[in-house]
C-alpha cells in the first residue's frame, strides 16, 4: 500500500478521480479539522458542523470524477461556507447567528479573510435590514435586537399579532435572498 500521506492535494485529486478510496481518506484527515473550524467558527454546534464536513465530503467523493479545481482546500472550504449558508437560510434565522458574528472581532481564532468575511456578511445584513419598509424595519428589530415576542410587539405597536408574523416573513425572506446572494459570489470566489 503506498503512503499517501506524502503526496500534495493536487497528486491526491488526481488520484481520487481514478476512485481511489485512499487517496479519499487522506483528503479527508488532512482538511477535516480546519474545516470543522471554519464551520463550529460560525455556527457554534458541533453535531450540526459534523454533519455538514460529512456531506460536503460525500458530495466531493460523489462527483470526484468530474472535479475540475485548482485548490483543494479552498474548494472545500467555500462548500462548507456554501451548506452552511444553505442551513441559515432553511431554518429561522436565529438570534444566536448574529451574536455569534459580533463575537468574530473578539475572537483571536479566525483567520483575517473569516474575520473580513464575517464583517461583510453582517454589513450585508444591516444594510437589508436598514432598506425594510418602517414598520416591518421596526418589528424586525423588536423581535431580534430587544427580544420581545409576536404579542410584546403587536401589543406595542397596536398592530395584530398576524401583522407581525407576516413582516417577520417578508424580513426574514430578504435576508436570506441577501445571504444567498452574497454565499454564492463567496463560493464562486473561492472556486
Amino acid at each position: 500500500m503506498t503512503d499517501y500521506s506524502t503526496y500534495n492535494d493536487n497528486e491526491l485529486l488526481h488520484l481520487l478521480s481514478k476512485n481511489d478510496q485512499d487517496a479519499f481518506d487522506v483528503l479527508y484527515r488532512r482538511h477535516w479539522e480546519e474545516l470543522f473550524k471554519t464551520a463550529y467558527f460560525i455556527l457554534k454546534d458541533q453535531d450540526a458542523c459534523k454533519d455538514i464536513i460529512q456531506e460536503v465530503f460525500i458530495w466531493f467523493w460523489n462527483k470526484r470524477s468530474k472535479l475540475e479545481i485548482s485548490s483543494v482546500k479552498s474548494y472545500l472550504k467555500a462548500a462548507v461556507r456554501f451548506k452552511i449558508a444553505n442551513l441559515i437560510r432553511g431554518n429561522d434565522i436565529r438570534a444566536s447567528f448574529y451574536n455569534e458574528i459580533a463575537k468574530y472581532n473578539q475572537s483571536s481564532s479566525p483567520t483575517p479573510n473569516e474575520l473580513a468575511e464575517a464583517s461583510q456578511m453582517e454589513a450585508i445584513i444591516r444594510e437589508t435590514i436598514d432598506q425594510l419598509p418602517p414598520q416591518c424595519k421596526a418589528i424586525y428589530n423588536l423581535r431580534r435586537e430587544e427580544k420581545l415576542s409576536n404579542q410584546q410587539i403587536a401589543q406595542n405597536l397596536q398592530v395584530s399579532v398576524k401583522t407581525v408574523e407576516n413582516q417577520m416573513t417578508i424580513a426574514q425572506k430578504r435576508i436570506r435572498k441577501c445571504l444567498e446572494s452574497y454565499t454564492i459570489l463567496v463560493a464562486v470566489m473561492y472556486l
